[in-house]
């Protein structure tokens, strides 16, 4: 005769369903401590490239700062960025974040000389004075060779001084050719949030400082000696690390050597 199958029990059933649980919970647990470690390193990422912008923008000015820029009374031709004695201009704080304003001339001419000009001249011709101005875009280096600050502005004729120590307009040093290049000297300055993770930029041309980099907390200078500095940026995640369950943080360190 056939003999019917008498199937599987309810104690196979139950032991199956028992170990299919195991392993489903193993799989979840393996799923879920990879997904961290995925957000994790993600974050570290992220954070890691804020401070590598925020240092390469802070030893990119140091570096090329002091170029096109008075060496001496410093204080009286950079009038419009307050403290501004040294330049570079560094305020430790102790423990807080320092602040550094460093000033140099612009990489790109902003103007040209349209005439030629003798020495002892105050009065300078350019193609444009549209990026000029007797507020903070004042100081001038003309040539590579000679600083000078406008007095005046009258459409594309401007007034210049080459001796803010003496009373009245002080004319060139010398003669320049039609073609002479014109660049501004600028002061960039460089802090870090009271209230929110960023690292600031201030040009110091009225707009106050803006944020540059998010996520920095913050900024460390060391003065190896008057041309060096070792620079410490300190950044912390904006989001809590699944597997610490607190925000990560990270330091980068760099020294830099001024050109000039």
């Amino acid at each position: 005769m056939r003999r019917e199958s008498a199937g599987y029990g309810l104690v196979e059933l139950l032991a199956a369903v028992l170990v299919l649980s195991i392993a489903m919970a193993a799989v979840v647990v393996v799923f879920a401590t990879h997904s961290r470690a995925y957000l994790r390193a993600d974050t570290q990422s992220t954070m890691e490239a804020n401070l590598r912008l925020g240092m390469n923008m802070v030893t990119e000015s140091l570096r090329n700062g002091r170029y096109g820029v008075p060496t001496t009374n410093i204080s009286n031709w950079i009038t419009w960025v307050p403290g501004f004695n040294a330049n570079p201009t560094i305020t430790l704080n102790g423990l807080n974040p320092a602040v550094i304003s460093v000033a140099s001339a612009s990489a790109q001419p902003v103007a040209t000389l349209t005439a030629h000009v003798d020495a002892a001249a105050t009065t300078l011709f350019l193609t444009s004075s549209s990026q000029l101005s007797t507020g903070p875009l004042r100081l001038l280096l003309i040539g590579d060779s000679e600083n000078a600050l406008i007095t005046a502005v009258n459409s594309t004729q401007i007034t210049i001084d080459t001796n803010p120590l003496v009373a009245g307009n002080q004319g060139l040093a010398r003669a320049y050719p039609q073609g002479t290049p014109v660049y501004r000297v600028d002061v960039i300055t460089f802090s870090v949030g009271s209230y929110a993770s960023q690292l600031l930029r201030d040009d110091n041309q009225g707009s106050g400082a803006q944020a540059a980099v998010e996520g920095i907390t913050n900024l460390q200078v060391l003065t190896v000696n008057a041309n060096k500095y070792d620079i410490t940026l300190t950044a912390r995640s904006s989001q809590v690390d699944a597997l610490t369950h607190q925000n990560l943080t990270s330091s980068l360190r760099s020294k830099v050597m001024l050109a000039n």
